[in-house]
């Protein structure tokens, strides 16, 4: 993606020359040297440089990656983490993740399969030759370079002979890729460690599933510890290699050099037995003649066919409610995934690191918890919609909605936008492929009027790994320090109803609601009329309704949250008879239809 209104032209003499991804802690550029080196460079917000802990964190990963190389490893070129915004560059690696192949392309197979496990063993005997145990190998971890894999991210990595930052009461990886021993003793883990998650990472590649993967992060690391692998579908002999990196005890697992020589020996057609699993030669178009930035969107004619279904408009009216469209969280293949982004709340069925709370009993109730630290917008005050891009607001405004990718604006009450039931157009590849809603024909189903992949909320299992993922954003959204947040989309149901439900939609937005109150943010219900009586149980505070004059519903709205409406309208006729029916009781503002920031072509706002 292009560089957005307010980045950098350049840090540390490095010319930024693109946005490669950008997540809660961070951004990461691809950046040209005066030599013209290409190279990856991670930029902290700065609301997380003034957080000593999260500084120690960051030296700590400039440290690792400083002490690791080799042929399988992205080297760091240049850091400072005592600067101002600490950042870090390191070399430019083009080409996707294993995530990303897996869920496009299928899983690996025979020559390609072989290359993948030798490169990790090679990486790891790299790693672990300097002391450190990387503790967070997994598949978004892993860039398939033309010439082999590459290990990225020491953002949680662990020096033996140093005392570990792990949080007490917090667990910090990955569950289905952690060892029984990070969630038993994650400050004693060894070399062994990285064995059990390579076991993991190679059954996933060969299979597209994980062999530990339940419902919930508590329930996968139980299965981790006392339950034996899922190995259906890995084809022998790497299905005994696999048993044996799994073993629950560390001392039993292979060594790294018997490991490789147990690799080495995978014949052809290891692998999936199914047909549709990636050959080697998917591995060598993994990048173009011309590198695609990771992060980017795969080229017309890529291995996969995306569905786009139009469905029957959601009233009588026929309208298509107007939304913007918010960039979501980007998979950060750079040379290494902003610090943090790993360690941000720990979420099963899906490979991205995180820590969460020791388990102290049932799994969270789904019931909304009663807000009482919650803060609502005021009533009937000038405010701006910012989702597109942010901007310096107006004078006179008091409350501003903006992409949880940017920061709050100071001295006002800021909601935080979040994309909670629609993959981002051209991100659908940061989500597991088994949780994006697939036709009876198993191709993805997309919201063709703004490209996004829908989300597949059908079954409890699914909402609660992608609450686990949002929850991370909503983690984000508190730690700028936003009072509330807005997830988009709550309507999807009604524009696929022959997939979706209401009861469906309503329980994902419970699950979001719990998290965000126990964060202390309020909840915004984003349009969906149809919902409106049951704000109070799904547990909604308050509503940001796009062009609710156009279609007259801002009076419904006005009853459900007792005036407390923020409206968005984009025609010219929406805001004047929003102005003249409700500009003395609601909130108003018009903007352009594309919410661009002010001084971009087409910019607009207006008020009562």
């Amino acid at each position: 993606m292009s560089l957005s209104p307010g980045d950098p032209e350049s840090i540390g003499g490095y010319t930024l020359v693109d946005r490669l991804g950008s997540g809660g802690m961070g951004v990461v550029y691809l950046g040209r040297s005066d030599s013209g080196r290409q190279v990856a460079v991670k930029l902290v917000h700065p609301a997380y440089a003034l957080d000593e802990e999260f500084r120690t964190r960051f030296r700590q990963e400039v440290a690792a990656a400083r002490r690791v190389s080799g042929a399988f490893t992205a080297p760091v070129v240049d850091a400072d983490p005592d600067a101002p915004q600490p950042w870090m560059a390191t070399l430019y690696v083009p080409g996707r993740t294993l995530a990303d192949i897996v869920a496009q392309d299928g899983p690996l197979r025979g020559g390609a399969l072989r290359v993948l496990a030798l490169g990790l063993v090679e990486a790891l005997r790299d790693i672990h030759r300097v002391g450190m145990v990387h503790r967070d190998l997994k598949p978004s971890n892993v860039l398939m370079a033309e010439d082999g894999p590459r290990v990225i991210d020491f953002g949680i990595s662990y020096a033996v002979d140093n005392e570990a930052l792990t949080m007490t009461g917090r667990l910090i990886g990955t569950p289905p890729f952690m060892s029984p021993e990070q969630f038993a003793a994650p400050r004693e883990v060894t070399g062994a460690s990285d064995v059990f998650s390579l076991g993991s990472l190679l059954v996933y590649a060969a299979t597209g599933n994980r062999p530990f993967d339940g419902s919930s992060p508590y329930l996968t690391g139980y299965q981790v510890m006392y339950e034996p692998p899922a190995l259906d579908g890995v084809a022998e002999p790497l299905r005994s290699i696999a048993e044996r990196c799994l073993d629950k005890e560390p001392g039993a697992r292979p060594d790294l050099g018997e490991l490789h020589e147990l690799l080495r020996a995978l014949p052809d057609d290891t692998g999936a037995p199914e047909a549709s699993v990636a050959s080697a030669s998917s591995i060598a178009s993994v990048t173009s003649p011309v590198p695609v930035p990771p992060g980017r969107p795969v080229p017309s004619g890529s291995a996969e066919t995306h569905h786009q279904v139009s469905t029957a408009p959601p009233d009588a009216s026929g309208r298509r409610p107007r939304r913007r469209v918010l960039v979501g969280l980007v998979g950060l293949v750079a040379a290494l995934a902003v610090t943090g982004l790993s360690i941000a709340a720990v979420r099963a069925g899906s490979d991205s690191a995180s820590p969460s709370p020791a388990p102290t009993g049932p799994a969270a109730s789904t019931a909304p918890v009663a807000p009482a630290s919650v803060t609502l917008p005021p009533k009937h005050v000038p405010w701006d919609y910012q989702i597109g891009g942010a901007y310096p607001p107006a004078a006179n405004v008091r409350v501003v909605s903006r992409s949880y990718e940017d920061a709050p604006a100071a001295g006002l009450y800021n909601i935080c936008n979040i994309n909670a039931y629609q993959a981002e157009t051209g991100e659908e590849r940061d989500w597991d492929a088994d949780l994006l809603l697939r036709d009876a024909g198993g191709k993805v189903v997309h919201d063709k009027d703004w490209d996004e992949a829908v989300l597949d909320i059908r079954t409890a299992a699914k909402r609660e790994r992608i609450a686990a993922e949002l929850d991370t954003w909503i983690d984000t959204c508190a730690a700028k320090g936003y009072r509330a947040v807005e997830p988009d989309n709550y309507d999807s149901f009604t524009r696929f109803p022959s997939y979706l439900e209401a009861g469906q939609a309503k329980a994902l937005m419970k699950l979001l609601a719990v998290h965000a109150h126990a964060k202390g943010l309020a909840v915004a219900q984003k349009n969906t009329a149809e919902l409106l009586s049951d704000h109070a149980s799904v547990g909604l505070d308050f509503a940001v309704v796009e062009e609710c004059a156009e279609y007259d519903e801002c009076g419904e709205f006005a009853d459900a949250f007792g005036g407390n409406v923020l409206v968005v309208e984009y025609t010219e006729k929406g805001l004047a008879r929003a102005c003249a029916d409700w500009g003395g009781t609601l909130s108003v503002v018009r903007r352009d239809a594309d919410v661009v920031p002010e001084g971009a072509a087409g910019f607009l706002r207006g008020t009562c």
